[in-house]
């Protein structure tokens, strides 16, 4: 099969974007409490490049037939294009089974906050961090002293946060891979401590625990008020919700790979997504939990085209904020870390690994071209042969082609684009629209509900306290 660069242009985001963009950075303009982060729309006007010829191209050539293949340039947006966040899945999970994570048993964590919290960790970017950084101290302690390892051992823990629900709504929970046991590193040997199989009264301590530990700090921070706070300890039920029940065996390196795909996902799917212009709709139909076969859909959303484009909007992280983060033996600086990526590497089995495995130091001439393998790993060719399984730079001769150029000139993408029958004309949004006549004072009716139950899906602010 050859490879076919895909039709960016053609897709219902792309064109829900282009029409809706202009008129939503109006509306936010007057809006007084959006959820979105000022890279927002550098991020949706460069996903509006992705993949468009007429904004760069690189010229594969083949030496042997002459034959030459244009592939135009990724946005690399997060969040907002599917496309880049399907090849950085990809990246990311296969440097995770490759390089970071052995052959052990790993139980996903999954930790969600409760609804009234939400507003306040959505429009922090200190707040995300923090949380993920205490769920896996919990968790790293939690470890210690279930498998009796000795005090420097810790699991290997890969985080993601999440921004998204299965409604394309801001969702902001945290998704840890963690190693069921923990791993010590004494003269040289690495072992694997596993741990029991889970009990219901440890998560209901675990989640007793990271309540109090996560609005403590958010005090310190002084990110939510103390009133909030005093009112959250009082609930009966905490509102925090903390879930373990998945887990992979060493041998399921497959299953493994999977669960990665799973946390690591891009935030909706195309194929469920259509947009008619005419009517100013866009339907959605989410599948929950994204594993179930047929059938495992809810009911189709529909939204207006700003609606739609305020949605996506709000997923876009901040910038220079990591949304995969490392943690306990897989810590930057962690003592474990080059012993379990050692093992990650040399391909260690379960067995070895808890009757101890030799961790044998690596040159520098080694390490130099394990460098270079990652970094062709990572390039976009190697994406698409482990996508979809189609070589981009091999040629219809049977030759590899070669990058021979890049072209960003205005004049040479106009010929390049005329000799390949492209549209040479710029994608162009549409104007905005005249918002609709609404009152920009907040609604003296619409009071918070101390058990945060009425708050899911709005982004107003809870601060609004009834007198």
């Amino acid at each position: 099969m050859a490879y076919r660069p895909r039709a960016a242009a053609a897709s219902p985001l792309y064109r829900a974007v282009l029409d809706n963009l202009e008129t939503y950075l109006v509306e936010r303009k007057l809006s007084r409490d959006d959820p979105s982060n000022p890279c927002a729309e550098f991020s949706l006007r460069s996903f509006l490049q992705c993949g468009i010829p007429r904004f760069g191209v690189a010229r594969f050539l083949c030496r042997k037939c002459g034959e030459s293949r244009f592939v135009p340039y990724s946005c690399k947006r997060r969040m907002v294009c599917p496309s880049c966040d399907a090849k950085r899945a990809v990246i990311e999970s296969s440097h995770a089974l490759d390089e970071l994570l052995p052959a052990v048993p790993y139980r996903q964590w999954v930790l969600v906050l409760p609804k009234r919290l939400r507003y306040f960790v959505h429009r922090d970017p200190r707040l995300p961090g923090e949380i993920s950084r205490i769920l896996a101290e919990t968790l790293t302690g939690f470890y210690r002293l279930r498998c009796a390892a000795p005090k420097d051992a810790a699991p290997a823990q890969f985080h993601v946060l999440q921004r998204f629900g299965s409604s394309v709504n801001l969702h902001l929970h945290d998704h840890a891979v963690v190693s069921d046991g923990s791993f010590s590193l004494a003269g040289g040997i690495l072992r694997f401590h596993p741990a029991p199989p889970l009990d219901e009264g440890e998560i209901k301590k675990l989640v007793e625990g990271l309540r109090r530990r996560i609005l403590k700090r958010m005090l310190r921070l002084q990110a939510v008020p103390e009133t909030s706070v005093a009112e959250m300890l009082l609930w009966p039920h905490s509102g925090f919700s903390l879930d373990g029940g998945t887990c992979v065996e060493a041998e399921d390196r497959a299953g493994l790979e999977r669960l990665l795909h799973y946390v690591l996902r891009p935030a909706f799917s195309l194929k469920q997504l259509t947009y008619k212009p005419e009517e100013d709709l866009v339907r959605y139909l989410p599948r929950k939990g994204g594993h179930g076969g047929k059938g495992n859909f809810t009911r189709e959303l529909e939204w207006s085209g700003v609606e739609f484009v305020k949605r996506v909007a709000a997923l876009v992280p901040p910038a220079r904020r990591h949304m995969v983060r490392y943690y306990g033996a897989l810590g930057p600086r962690s003592p474990l870390r080059e012993g379990v990526s050692s093992a990650a590497r040399g391909k260690a089995a379960g067995c070895d690994l808890k009757e101890g495995y030799s961790i044998t130091p690596v040159g520098a001439v080694v390490r130099v071209v394990k460098q270079s393998v990652k970094a062709g790993a990572r390039t976009w060719a190697a994406c698409i042969r482990r996508i979809f399984e189609v070589d981009p730079v091999l040629c219809v001769c049977g030759a590899e082609m070669k990058l021979a150029a890049v072209v960003l000139d205005d004049g040479e993408l106009s010929r390049v684009m005329a000799h390949q029958g492209w549209a040479v004309d710029f994608p162009k949004t549409k104007a905005s629209r005249s918002p609709p006549m609404r009152s920009l004072v907040a609604d003296e009716g619409g009071q918070i509900d101390p058990r945060g139950e009425e708050w899911e899906g709005r982004q107003d602010s809870p601060l609004c306290v009834p007198a």
